[in-house]
């Protein structure tokens, strides 16, 4: 689906520009496990008719393919203050930054830049999460995203979806299935629900129990049990969410543990 992005999301780009100057790429290769740069989806603007993606990040480097006006971009990368690396039908390059807008939202309702959250991994699912049209699990599922895949322009609908886009296809995705990995707000959710945000552990080891700690869907101990996390092992991206439990990640799933049961 094709944005219509409003002038605070075309700010955007140039707030996560900011945040990452510091670390900015220093070649023109990228190390795709690496999304400390990434941006996620963008659109073309700013042209009547098309612009040219650069085999390189310049206005004389070498010309890869037109991009039209309105054309989604894909696996967006901030280079510097002027250039963006990005993918479009199957070619690779550097567009401007002032010819991209950051997709925030599906047509004709664009997110407020505090529900951003940034780019999540898929988890807690035997092989695909599903995004759908609409934050309901009998709406119409778009795509299966594999397990492991990283969904970008991850916006919070509510306590059950989220608005992500995969490559170029946006919809909704349950929070579940959501990791962070880089950008926004850390992945905050509704209520105190964080991935990373509050107050940040890192990695912990399971203490205080007999044989396992359970691993819950929500900070709630009559929430659903995702898997029992065996005495002595090591989870990882820890982050305290309330006075009870931790968001934690193990062995490729994600949830939340008593904080009794953890320890650093």
């Amino acid at each position: 689906m094709r944005k219509l992005m409003t002038a605070l999301c075309a700010a955007l780009i140039l707030c996560l520009a900011a945040g990452c100057a510091a670390s900015a790429a220093t070649s023109y290769a990228y190390a795709y496990d690496d999304y400390t740069n990434l941006l996620g989806s963008m659109e073309v603007v700013g042209v009547k008719t098309y612009t040219w993606m650069r085999d390189r990040p310049g206005s004389f480097a070498g010309k890869v393919c037109k991009v039209p006006a309105g054309a989604v971009v894909t696996n967006c990368y901030y280079y510097d203050g002027k250039y963006v690396y990005c993918e479009y039908d199957g070619y690779a390059g550097y567009l401007s930054n002032s010819n991209l807008s950051f997709i925030c939202g599906p047509v004709g309702y664009e997110y407020p830049s505090n529900s951003y959250m940034g780019n999540f991994q898929i988890v807690n699912c035997a092989s695909y999460a599903s995004l759908r049209a609409y934050p309901d699990t009998s709406s119409q599922r778009l795509l299966q995203v594999p397990l492991g895949a990283i969904v970008t322009n991850v916006y919070y609908q509510d306590d059950r979806f989220s608005y992500c886009v995969y490559g170029n296809v946006d919809g909704y995705i349950l929070n579940s299935n959501l990791a962070w990995v880089s950008g926004g707000s850390g992945g905050g959710y509704d209520g105190g629900y964080s991935s990373v945000g509050g107050d940040y552990i890192g990695t912990a080891r399971i203490v205080n129990c007999l044989s396992y700690a359970s691993l819950r869907m929500r900070p709630d101990t009559k929430s659903t049990r995702i898997m029992k996390v065996p005495y002595g092992a090591y989870v990882t991206n820890a982050s305290i969410v309330d006075d009870r439990f931790a968001y934690c990640e193990y062995n490729g799933y994600a949830g939340y543990i008593l904080l009794d049961n953890l320890g650093w």
